[in-house]
């Protein structure tokens, strides 16, 4: 199932990320980092001084610790709480939402939301291979939107402990208040797809929008 999931994601024009290949340094350099801000869960700050991407190290922990990320553009949330949000699917749930994809929370926590009109259109899915995990975007703005799109923001690093999945697989949701084990810094830089947004009609359907993208290829469209 997993080598005919791969077959087919490949062959539409998602944006891709491939699977991790850290050297051991890298590798000891995140598990420092582990170790020294996120293991005891008091939710500082992590001085990021790697040259790796920061999603990389992001994907590590999801793969690696047991954890879970969240973006958003506010920087001093040191409770999350339920509220009322709607699912990939649509469908409507009072929880606190996580993801396990580094680059999918890059996102929304460097999308400037003050000010935004309209709608963010996004999918992250994921497929196992022999070498690890195959991550697949879509990323799409408001056409019509005229403001800054971008701006710095905040990663929040969530134990899975309480989450269960939601619409989809990389959604996550948890219907109990959840503190952060700690946070990370991002800027529109550490977005690596941020020259590769496309925009959508408002009036257009999502799947209309997405199948201009995913099967036509028309970035921007």
């Amino acid at each position: 199932m997993s080598r005919l999931k791969v077959f087919f994601l490949n062959r539409l024009h998602f944006l891709r990320m491939e699977e991790l290949e850290l050297t051991d340094q890298t590798v000891k350099e995140f598990e420092e980092l582990f170790e020294r801000y996120i293991k005891n869960g008091e939710g500082g700050l992590i001085e990021y001084n790697s040259k790796t991407p920061k999603h990389h190290f992001l994907n590590y922990l999801i793969e690696n610790k047991g954890v879970l990320v969240h973006g958003s553009n506010h920087s001093a949330i040191t409770t999350f709480e339920p509220r009322e949000q709607s699912l990939f699917t649509g469908k409507s749930v009072k929880a606190v939402f996580a993801s396990s994809d580094g680059v999918w929370s890059t996102f929304f926590a460097c999308i400037r939301r003050e000010g935004y009109v309209g709608s963010l259109r996004n999918a992250c899915l994921t497929a196992s291979t022999k070498k690890g995990i195959r991550r697949y975007y879509y990323f799409s703005v408001n056409k019509e939107h005229k403001g800054d799109l971008w701006t710095e923001g905040t990663i929040y690093i969530l134990s899975k402990e309480s989450f269960k999945q939601g619409g989809i697989k990389d959604e996550w949701i948890c219907e109990e208040k959840v503190k952060p084990l700690a946070k990370l810094s991002v800027t529109p830089e550490d977005f690596p797809f941020i020259e590769q947004v496309s925009r959508h009609n408002e009036k257009d359907s999502v799947l209309k929008t997405m199948f201009k993208v995913l099967l036509l290829n028309k970035v921007g469209a």
